[in-house]
């Protein structure tokens, strides 16, 4: 209302002697009424014609957390979950494509099979079983509030091998995620639950430990609850980057990214030098990529702690005690993701975007941006910690220079039929145009951005248009899905049911896993890119990789190798004289195995019936003796 009488004034319009004060408000305020009305009426409005932008201001809380004192932890509570020497093959925290590692990789020799134990007493509250992620799970929750998990397990023990058993049997399936009622299976400190093994997306046989707290299955680091190991082996720092603010910085004379360490050939050799100054003018941050090991052999795990000093003060510091899952794609924004698709080194920066709620970088002042704005010389010490307090130093002298201009990051030239939307990260952004709807939520993105979009002829093996779209500045995955509706292409003569969004880099096209809502395809996404419509009629294919029909089996279990060719592997089934059986699928070695144990003596009768995630079945019968 005071706006409107602002804009009155500012118009020249004069307020009528004989209109009151109070009425000529009133009047302001009804027009200020209808105004709003229209706005919402044509807000509202969705032609098919019209190309539609929304961006709403929506709160979203923070997920609550507990803050970590690593004094008040219980030492000594959790015992080592299993009876050999602690060695490690990951770390807790480590930086890992999109998210954090949220636990400790503890080594078994190279062999699956060795027993597992409780840590704590307690009882079993969650069993997990997939061919993804952890495998074969164990959740165990312990009164004191905290609660511990056991991944990758080639099997199970006692009562929990029981309770798996008659669940995989009475609901038909291998994978399922079940929680179980508190005491309904419990366990004492020492107990034997099962074994290490190599289930899931494991990469070699190990046990991976997690303790968590009970109430928000918040991950905390295994070694502040007393659990000792041996490292006497400091960090290694690879390199130190340092990054341009914006167009008017200059590093060594250029505007563009600066290696302290570079290699280069001389007479068909490689040489390697590692500069001690840079001269750089303006603002700019900084990164380094370092990992540590546990010992001479020991893979490359994750360090504790950096922490870089700018002459002599303390200037930010990084470190992952604990973190949410519902932030842990956010590592994204805090390394240099283009190095990491480049090349897989995890450069940590200082610099810090908005749009992170649970930065595990802090900076103690300008966002993680150094500007010395003087003619001097100055100094950068980064200092890398273990878990045992090993450290590892990296100096680096700056002369700094005056710029001329404080410039600012120069505009990107816009590209041919794109368009170009502004999106605020804290608020919920929807983009609707030609049949194409992207939906966003907020603090999906870091920072305020905006995004590139395009359509483009459809191309050999796909349905329709192709649908661009990315940030222009911040081009990381989102933090949180984000949801694409794309229209069913007119003429396609398959069914529906075939159809499936796919993101396309190339020649190469990945399904998404899709769903028809009112009349269109609709998908979660975790990643930007070019979206398109494709089909999957084609079955999965499949053959026996250590059997033949109408051979006898003296091998330990029987092995189907199961492929596809796009949609992926939806369900799988075992038939076995007439009954539904057990049959465990293995995607990293694409095989179907099943038991032999469970062959009676003679013949046997083996049906599997396997089909795609969008349902095309393909089934296979043998004959086998035993």
């Amino acid at each position: 209302m005071c706006s409107h009488l602002w804009r009155c004034i500012r118009a020249g319009i004069t307020i009528p002697n004989d209109l009151t004060f109070m009425r000529f408000t009133f009047f302001c305020f009804y027009i200020s009424f209808c105004f709003l009305l229209v706005g919402c009426t044509i807000a509202g409005a969705e032609p098919a014609t019209t190309d539609t932008v929304r961006q709403d201001v929506a709160p979203v809380p923070l997920v609550q957390q507990h803050p970590i004192d690593t004094s008040a932890l219980p030492k000594g509570y959790f015992i080592n979950p299993m009876r050999i020497p602690v060695s490690l093959s990951a770390t807790f925290g480590e930086i890992r494509p999109n998210h954090f590692h949220g636990g400790i990789d503890l080594r078994v020799g190279g062999k699956v099979g060795e027993p597992v134990y409780a840590a704590a007493e307690g009882y079993v509250s969650r069993i997990k079983v997939s061919p993804w992620g952890g495998g074969k799970h164990v959740y165990i929750t312990h009164p004191n509030g905290f609660r511990t998990v056991y991944m990758h397990l080639d099997g199970y023990a006692g009562e929990l091998l029981k309770f798996v058993h008659d669940y995989q049997y009475s609901h038909r399936v291998f994978a399922f995620d079940t929680d179980l009622p508190a005491d309904s299976i419990r366990v004492e400190q020492g107990q034997l639950i099962g074994y290490a093994g190599n289930t899931g997306s494991s990469g070699g046989p190990h046990l991976h430990y997690e303790i968590r707290f009970a109430d928000n299955d918040q991950p905390v680091n295994p070694f502040y609850f007393g659990m000792d190991y041996s490292d006497p082996v400091p960090p290694t720092i690879v390199n130190v980057k340092l990054y341009p603010a914006d167009g008017a910085t200059l590093i060594d004379g250029v505007s563009k990214e600066w290696f302290q360490t570079t290699t280069r050939s001389i007479k068909k050799r490689h040489v390697t030098a590692t500069a001690d100054s840079v001269t750089v003018s303006g603002r700019f941050y900084a990164g380094i990529y370092a990992y540590d090991r546990s010992d001479a052999q020991s893979r490359k795990n994750g360090v504790e702690r950096i922490e870089l000093y700018v002459d002599g003060a303390l200037f930010a510091i990084y470190g992952v005690p604990t973190y949410i899952y519902e932030e842990t794609r956010a590592i994204n924004a805090q390394i240099d993701y283009p190095q990491y698709q480049k090349n897989r080194e995890y450069y940590v920066l200082t610099r810090q975007l908005q749009g992170i709620r649970y930065p595990k970088v802090t900076a103690v002042r300008d966002s993680g941006y150094i500007c010395f704005n003087d003619n001097a010389m100055h100094s950068l010490e980064y200092r890398v910690y273990d878990y045992k307090g090993n450290v590892a130093l990296r100096s680096l002298k700056v002369r700094s220079r005056q710029p001329n201009t404080i410039g600012q990051q120069p505009a990107t030239a816009a590209m041919a039929q794109n368009r170009k939307l502004n999106v605020v990260f804290a608020r919920p952004f929807r983009l609707d145009t030609a049949g194409f709807r992207l939906s966003i939520k907020p603090y999906s993105l870091y920072a305020d951005d905006g995004l590139v979009f395009r359509i483009s002829q459809r191309k050999e093996g796909l349905y329709g248009n192709c649908y661009t779209v990315y940030p222009r500045n911040y081009n990381y995955p989102p933090n949180q899905a984000c949801t694409i509706e794309l229209p069913i292409p007119h003429g396609v003569k398959v069914s529906r049911s075939k159809l499936l969004i796919c993101t396309v880099a190339g020649k190469k096209k990945s399904a998404v896993e899709t769903r028809v809502e009112n009349g269109k395809l609709v998908a979660e996404v975790k990643c930007f890119g070019t979206f398109a419509v494709a089909a999957d009629t084609v079955p999965p294919d499949l053959k026996p990789s250590n059997f033949k029909n109408g051979s006898t089996v003296t091998a330990k279990d029987i092995r189907l190798k199961i492929t596809d060719d796009f949609s992926g592997i939806g369900t799988y089934d075992c038939y076995l004289n007439g009954r539904w059986t057990l049959a465990e699928y293995d995607p990293k070695v694409a095989a179907l195995i099943v038991d032999a144990k469970q062959l009676k003596k003679g013949q046997n009768d083996v049906k599997f019936k396997i089909a795609d995630a969008v349902g095309n079945l393909v089934e296979r019968q043998y004959t086998l003796y035993r």
